[in-house]
């Protein structure tokens, strides 16, 4: 067990943040500055490989589908894409109420600056909007008309970048982090940002559980015995998707529920695997908020309401390449953030820091609302049915 934990990545980075927040004055500028070296490489290379893995992993999905099951997979597609939108629209009215209070709150300019001893620049091969065109095109040519050399392209490549992933970047991510949280304490800017924003941070995860409990009465028709039996049923996945950090963990108890709640076999095997990755709303709703206090921390304003509907835009397009990789929600989303917020190399490494703090309460969150949306979909392909004929199961 303590073995698993230590080999665990955000493990790994709680460790270091820990570590780093009690041993950087003792650290020197230039040690500082080579760990700075290493994490702007480290971007970098990040930066260089997520078209890869956008492209590959959306192409790789939608190559998977079969046709006679084409339009239920769709359906489900649309329907995640229009839930996990309009949670980031709800975060987002959130963050323009509270945090434009917050502004009195940003941490002071620091007084001493550290300096990386070089960078570098990696080509970039192609924009995460074009990765993300290429693989719809791509997938959805090779789902209709079948293409071994093209098929075997993309699932080389997607093995390929997930392997990069998981044995290369994601065992470096505590690195990656660390030197950029070390110039944030030598610098003096992590000093009281906790003391200043909790009460932001509790309301923020009050709001997702008020959130979440508005969606388990709906999913309940608002009547309570049957939210307390959908409760009961759904409590193992929540409860394990809470302490392992993994909603892949949670899936057989999600399984398992959604059988019980819906009545439905074939419905639960087929929507519970397909939205375990894709449908995250507790990320959809922390995540958006995180972004906007840590602009207010370093001094910049929040997005005009255009840029942040184009930020959640793409970060629900980009959120459908984070399955499967560790930490892959906030992964994905940096380029995202870095273009229509502002985010700088300090700013991203801020934000994926206490996103390993927050991740067993938004993935506990992401499979609530996963055993809750079973339902939703299941009462939107009955009234479908009643209006025509409802699309079949995806075998």
């Amino acid at each position: 067990m303590l073995g698993r934990l230590s080999r665990n990545s955000l493990v790994q980075l709680a460790v270091v943040l820990v570590a780093v927040s009690l041993g950087h004055a003792h650290v020197s500028l230039d040690a500082a500055r080579f760990f700075l070296t290493i994490s702007l490489f480290l971007r970098e290379v990040l930066v260089f490989v997520l078209p890869f893995l956008l492209f590959s992993f959306v192409a790789v999905a939608l190559a998977s589908i079969p046709k006679e099951g084409m339009l239920f997979v769709l359906g489900l597609m649309v329907a995640v894409f229009t839930s996990n939108f309009c949670n980031i629209l709800v975060s987002g009215c959130i963050g323009f109420c509270v945090l434009p209070e917050a502004e009195s709150q940003a941490l002071p300019e620091p007084s001493l600056s550290i300096i990386p001893f070089f960078t570098c620049a990696l080509p970039q091969i192609a924009g995460t909007v074009q990765a993300l065109c290429a693989g719809v095109l791509v997938g959805f040519f090779t789902a209709f008309f079948p293409n071994k050399p093209v098929s075997w392209l993309i699932h080389t490549l997607h093995r390929l970048v997930m392997v990069f992933m998981k044995k290369f970047f994601v065992p470096l991510l505590p690195l990656f982090v660390g030197g950029f949280v070390l110039r944030l304490f030598m610098e003096g800017r992590m000093v009281g940002f906790v003391a200043q924003h909790t009460q932001t941070f509790l309301m923020m995860f009050g709001f997702l559980l008020a959130y979440l409990t508005l969606w388990w009465m709906a999913a309940a028709s608002f009547r309570l015995p049957r939210a307390l039996q959908i409760l009961k049923t759904a409590s193992p996945a929540i409860v394990t998707a809470f302490s392992t950090m993994s909603s892949a963990a949670a899936l057989p108890f999600s399984l398992e529920a959604a059988r019980k709640n819906t009545q439905d076999k074939a419905l639960a095997d087929a929507v519970m695997p397909l939205t375990m990755n894709f449908h995250m709303v507790g990320d959809t709703i922390l995540v958006p908020v995180m972004a906007m206090i840590v602009l207010r921390v370093f001094h910049h304003p929040l997005p005009t309401p255009a840029d942040f509907v184009l930020f959640g835009l793409f970060f629900v397009l980009n959120k459908f390449a984070g399955g499967g990789v560790p930490s892959g929600t906030i992964m994905v989303v940096v380029p995202v953030m870095e273009k229509y917020l502002g985010f700088d190399e300090t700013m991203t490494a801020f934000i994926i820091a206490f996103y390993g703090i927050i991740d067993p309460i938004a993935t506990a969150g992401n499979v609530a609302a996963n055993n809750f949306f079973v339902l939703f979909f299941q009462k939107m392909r009955h009234f479908v049915k009643h209006r025509g004929a409802a699309p079949p199961l995806a075998p």
